[in-house]
Order: structure tokens, then C-alpha cells, then sequence
């Protein structure tokens, strides 16, 4: 059996989770379309979010930060990842925000006490789940976890490009000097394997830095390619009521606005990204 090749150069010291921070989340944007969003269709202010799959919980970190009334629950089965967000970025932030985000080494499946104006699973991590009655379970547990007027926000993504084997490579800018100071690198989101019998994907995360060390495969996903048909017809089946799709605006140049509309209709050409609300009733 070959051996394992050790982290060499910047690779050896650079933290994953932190990469993935700087790569792929924006958590101040993605509370500020659950805000404005809710109070458009519930004509108040959210002030609790459960936070399924949340991983480091900088979502829920973002959440109380934005608002000294709000509370934040963060749900993961990966206890590690729940410690490294508690110590790496929670109790760092101060205040008084530890002690209005709560953490739960858990199952999403299994709601509890209290229920909440909001529950989000991002970064399509509900995916997870890829049968019919599997999703649908994923989604009577997080309507049980609701308020009588909570919404689910979930997010997806898919077009002509997305069943097909891919390497897209972007570079970031490391201006929070995470890397060496400052030193840019590059985010790689490989699409590894696609099977169109199941709808079943395998995908990848890589980093790559100047001193061309890398972090190969540093996040795995295998999950089924939902379609928003699917994933309306299962929320709906679920108990959710007025299930809609938001699309980003863009400019003249196609670059985000980081304002959303409401959609009945999308452009299925590259591949597209959106979120979902659906309202508990």
C-alpha cells in the first residue's frame, strides 16, 4: 500500500476550516436575506435561527452578532468541528454571544425544545439525505422544530454543467492574513463523479498555495442532485406551505448584487444558484 504523502510548505499549517471560511461562506450576507426575507413574508423580525449541519456555526455566530435580542441554536453530528467553532471563533467574539448560541452534538432529525422563528441548512448539506422518504423525514423534523409562522431556508444549486466531471479553480484573497499574512490561494471545487440511474454525486474541495504545496480532497460530499421540482413537491409533502425560490440580482457585467428576487422561472445554462424559503404555514 503507498503511503500517504505528509502536508509539505504552507499545506502543513494552513487550517481547512478556516480556508473553507474564507473560500466559501459569507455568513453576514446569508443572515442578512433570512432578515429581510422573513420580515417580507411574516411582517416581523426573526429573532431565533436553528442552524442544521452548521458545522463551525459561524452562521449562528453571525445571527446573535447581528442583533443583542437574537438567539442561535447550531446542530451537528461532528463534535470536533462544533469544539473548533466554540473555541476558534465563539468565545474569541466576546460579548455576550457564547451565551446566547447554543451548540447540540446531534441528529437534525431529532428537533427538541425550543422552536424557532428560522431554521437554515446551507451550503446544500441536506443533500445528505438521498431518497425520498429520507428528505422528506429531514423536513417534517425541521417543520417540527418551527414557530407556527417559521420558515425553512435552505439553499441548491444545478444547470447544464453540474452532471459532469469538473475542476473549477478560483483564487481567494486571504486579506484576514490567514495564509502566511496575507498570501492568496487557490479553491478548487472538483465535481468528481456523477451517476444519472441515482442522481448520486461525489465532490471535492482542494487547496492549492503559492509555495504550490496543496491540501488534497481537505472536504468530501457524497449526495444525490436534487431538482427544485423535487425539493418543492417533498417540502410541500412535508406540511410546508408557499414554497419560493430566490435568484440574486446582477449587474450589467452578471456579477451579484447580493440583493434576491423571487422567481418562476430560471436560466439553466453554466450553472445556477439559489436559495429557498418555505413557510411553516
Amino acid at each position: 500500500m503507498a503511503k500517504q504523502k505528509r502536508p509539505r510548505g504552507r499545506a502543513a499549517t494552513a487550517d481547512r476550516h478556516e480556508l473553507y471560511e474564507l473560500s466559501v461562506q459569507d455568513p453576514p450576507s446569508e443572515v442578512a436575506f433570512t432578515t429581510s426575507t422573513f420580515r417580507k413574508l411574516r411582517g416581523r423580525e426573526a429573532m431565533s435561527v436553528r442552524e442544521d449541519f452548521c458545522g463551525t456555526a459561524v452562521f449562528s455566530l453571525a445571527w446573535v452578532m447581528s442583533d443583542p435580542q437574537r438567539t442561535a441554536i447550531g446542530v451537528d453530528l461532528d463534535r470536533e468541528t462544533l469544539m473548533w467553532g466554540l473555541e476558534k471563533r465563539i468565545r474569541p467574539a466576546g460579548g455576550d454571544y457564547e451565551s446566547r448560541l447554543t451548540l447540540r452534538n446531534g441528529n437534525v432529525l431529532e428537533p427538541s425544545a425550543p422552536l424557532v422563528d428560522v431554521a437554515v441548512g446551507f451550503n446544500f448539506s441536506y443533500w445528505c439525505f438521498d431518497t425520498r422518504d429520507a428528505l422528506r423525514s429531514y423536513f417534517e423534523a425541521a417543520r417540527a422544530g418551527l414557530a407556527a409562522d417559521g420558515v425553512l431556508y435552505l439553499d441548491a444549486y444545478g444547470g447544464t454543467e453540474v452532471c459532469m466531471h469538473d475542476v473549477n479553480e478560483r483564487e481567494v484573497q486571504d486579506d484576514a492574513g490567514v495564509i502566511n499574512g496575507g498570501e492568496s490561494f487557490i479553491y478548487a471545487w472538483e465535481q468528481v463523479d456523477f451517476n444519472p440511474l441515482t442522481s448520486h454525486m461525489d465532490c471535492a474541495i482542494h487547496f492549492e498555495f503559492e509555495d504550490e504545496s496543496r491540501i488534497d480532497n481537505a472536504f468530501t460530499y457524497s449526495w444525490r442532485v436534487w431538482s427544485l421540482i423535487e425539493l418543492s413537491e417533498l417540502l410541500q409533502e412535508a406540511g410546508f406551505t408557499n414554497v419560493r425560490i430566490w435568484s440574486e440580482d446582477e449587474d450589467e457585467d452578471g456579477e451579484g448584487l447580493g440583493t434576491y428576487h423571487e422567481v418562476d422561472d430560471l436560466d439553466n445554462e453554466g450553472v445556477w444558484w439559489v436559495y429557498i424559503s418555505a413557510e411553516n404555514c
